[in-house]
């Protein structure tokens, strides 16, 4: 199963709650090991924040294309890999979220993701707390977070859990400002802009 390094309980892989440090990503001194880790034990930690920069300059670099704001206080920046069709959101309180192109489709933007493959530890103990192991059936993920006692390293998240082609998949909302919104829809125009032919001008 797939346990953070900071607390040892189970780690779901939710795009924006959970995250996989990497050794460049963590300052010296933090107590923060590799691997996959809660966002929330990392904020706890008090590591979210150095942790967070050291990614936002990783994609500054990789991902050069962003608009930046500032709500409530907290800066975030947005940026867009037009080649990948993806967005990487990063914010000061040390929030990232990784999510493609195609969430801004929906309303309220949501998202995809992966959590485990069918036959593995970490799927059995997904589909215990989902109490089926039925194919499209879909289990409130909030329920499924209870059953698991994570509520306090996932207190907002919402959607549905699913079983789909073998692949245990949540389906949930991204908690995004209407500035960021508003920001991702312009980037997105922009690559459209890009990439459209001239006969369709």
């Amino acid at each position: 199963m797939t346990e953070c390094t900071l607390c040892g309980r189970l780690v779901l892989g939710l795009t924006g709650h959970d995250w996989t440090a990497l050794p460049w990503m963590l300052a010296p001194g933090t107590g923060v090991l590799p691997g996959p880790c809660h966002v929330r034990c990392l904020q706890e930690l008090g590591a979210a924040r150095s942790w967070a920069a050291a990614v936002d300059a990783y994609h500054r670099r990789r991902w050069p294309r962003w608009l930046a704001g500032l709500d409530a206080g907290v800066g975030w920046r947005l940026h867009s890999s037009r080649a990948a069709r993806r967005f990487h959101l990063w914010r000061s309180d040390g929030g990232l979220a990784s999510f493609p192109y195609a969430a801004l489709a929906v309303t309220p933007v949501r998202t995809g993701t992966d959590l485990a493959e069918a036959g593995t530890a970490h799927a059995a103990a997904l589909l215990t707390a989902m109490g089926t192991d039925r194919p499209g059936i879909e289990v409130p993920l909030p329920r499924m977070i209870e059953r698991l006692r994570l509520t306090d390293r996932y207190p907002f998240a919402e959607g549905t859990v699913t079983l789909r082609r073998g692949i245990l998949v949540a389906d949930h909302p991204l908690a995004l400002t209407r500035s960021c919104l508003l920001a991702a829809g312009r980037l997105a125009a922009e690559a459209a802009d890009m990439y459209r032919s001239p006969d369709e001008e």
